[in-house]
């Protein structure tokens, strides 16, 4: 069975519960739900259901984000149709990646083609790590460090292949969100404290220039900002790309592990 729905707040607000059923996935359809505020060919959100078996399959699409998709991989084959049926957009799409991985291959057996492009490994930590004193050279910028911050951000998602609108503005409103090291009269390497859940807080947009790669900066600043969350009490999450291993071992050598994977799929 289908039901599609008239706006957001009444998608999320009737399958909340279902959505907490991954906390880790929820906050996307939390954010996302309030600003589908009609819907239609392009923007829409609807489930897939099944009474019987208590199972449930969810697609929230609010341009320009990327579609979103949780729940029951039984249910995939029925969704898509009714999708392909109805002649709604068809777009790139982020969900956990045993579904993700169903619904391409289903695509792709109608002839739409679609290709995994980004896999993540969602990774938490609850414990501090004990770091040097050169902790210290981690800094919280000021409002002259935008322009480098937002250069640094822009390569940062060039480097991920991410679709992402950003803007100086934002940088502005979250400066104090940001913690930086300088060399050499520059800004060599960042990341960023994002609110996420009430127990839990992201570490962001984790870069370094590629000349100072490898000085062990990104884990000064990661572990100081880990430690920072800790002492806040709550605990610290992460996305990591599975094809990232400088990176994984970056996280997991100050205390991070794998809680699930999500991934991006690209239509072709």
């Amino acid at each position: 069975m289908i039901k599609v729905y008239k706006c957001g707040v009444d998608f999320y607000n009737e399958n909340k519960d279902f959505l907490l059923t991954n906390k880790y996935t929820e906050p996307f359809f939390r954010l996302d739900s309030p600003l589908l505020t009609e819907t239609n060919k392009c923007e829409f959100a609807i489930k897939a259901y099944n009474n019987d078996n208590n199972k449930q399959l969810l697609i929230l699409k609010k341009e320009p984000y990327d579609s979103l998709y949780f729940g029951d991989n039984e249910l995939v084959d029925e969704l898509i149709h009714y999708l392909l049926d109805n002649n709604y957009l068809l777009t790139d799409y982020l969900c956990p990646l045993d579904l993700g991985i169903e619904l391409s291959k289903c695509f792709n057996e109608l002839g739409y083609k679609y290709k995994l492009h980004i896999a993540m490994d969602f990774l938490e930590s609850r414990e501090k790590y004990p770091i040097k004193s050169n902790n210290s050279i981690v800094e919280i910028p000021t409002l002259e460090d935008v322009d480098e911050i937002y250069d640094l951000r822009i390569r940062f998602v060039n480097d991920c292949g991410l679709k992402v609108n950003f803007d100086k503005e934002k940088i502005i409103n979250k400066i104090n969100d940001y913690r930086i090291i300088r060399k050499d009269n520059r800004i060599v390497s960042m990341a960023a404290i994002s609110k996420w859940m009430e127990e839990c807080t992201k570490i962001i947009d984790v870069y370094t220039l590629d000349e100072y790669r490898g000085k062990g900066y990104a884990k000064i600043i990661c572990a100081s900002i880990l430690n920072e969350i800790i002492d806040s009490g709550k605990y610290a999450a992460l996305n990591v790309d599975k094809k990232n291993p400088i990176s994984y071992h970056l996280y997991t050598s100050i205390g991070f592990k794998k809680i699930f994977s999500q991934a991006i799929f690209k239509k072709e």
